[in-house]
């Protein structure tokens, strides 16, 4: 949660205050106290309670997953807002006034602003696209170990250069294409491990070697599970330089 955007961190705790924060200009715009504010939305119904309450939180707490739910959740909460303020009765609660205060519009104004961010192709992009959220991206691990990998049918020495829980990068005297699979074995803190890969780039080198960034293709849950505590255990050992 504390690796995601800034931008993002500061619409949930926004979200997550708004109630309070209304409660706080009622109770300044009228003649009642705070506490009597409070006291009052929790004597409504059910469906205000939750309007007032928890519609704006949950919808805070669900932009920070940063998933299509949440976004959508989001988008539907701040229409079911305008919608609500659009159709305003006269002194009905929680303004008791003729038209909602101009505070409760400043923010309304605050929440067009997000909407309209998070509409941007760029901002939408992260809840619908998993390769843009660079803070999910797990750690990595300066390994520099002997490795030898099968493509097509032959048997190839190298070095795994650097892991992570989803793939690694390789080095190879000999070439390799984008889309490729192969299949890797090396030796990790003294637990060998063999996992298949697809080749996903190639990084510019200036040795004689060529180095490969593959994506592991796990078999099962048991496969990925053991990479991720062989990952744990290069961690807590210290041998390897962590890289990020």
């Amino acid at each position: 949660m504390l690796r995601r955007p800034l931008i993002l961190k500061l619409l949930a705790l926004y979200l997550i205050l708004e109630p309070f924060l209304r409660a706080v200009i009622i109770s300044i715009e009228t003649e009642f106290s705070l506490g009597a504010v409070i006291m009052k939305t929790f004597s409504l119904d059910f469906q205000n309670i939750f309007n007032f309450w928890f519609l704006f939180p949950l919808s805070g707490l669900l932009i920070l997953s940063v998933n299509p739910i949440g976004y959508l959740f989001y988008i539907a909460t701040q229409i079911y807002s305008f919608f609500l303020h659009w159709n305003y009765q006269p002194y009905e609660w929680p303004y008791l006034s003729q038209t909602p205060f101009v505070t409760a519009y400043i923010l309304l104004f605050v929440n067009v602003f997000f909407v309209i961010y998070l509409l941007l192709p760029g901002s939408r992009a992260f809840f619908f696209n998993k390769n843009l959220r660079w803070w999910e991206r797990g750690s990595r691990f300066l390994i520099d170990e002997p490795c030898f990998f099968r493509h097509m049918d032959r048997e190839i020495h190298g070095k795994v250069l650097d892991l992570g829980k989803g793939g690694a990068l390789i080095s190879s005297d000999e070439g390799m294409g984008l889309g490729d699979l192969v299949h890797l074995e090396f030796d990790v803190l003294d637990r060998n491990i063999s996992l298949g890969a697809q080749v996903v780039r190639e990084v510019p080198s200036d040795s004689e070697y060529r180095k490969y960034g593959v994506q592991f293709l796990f078999t099962g849950e048991m496969q990925k599970l053991r990479l991720r505590f062989l990952m744990l255990m290069v961690l807590m050992s210290g041998d390897y330089k962590k890289l990020r």
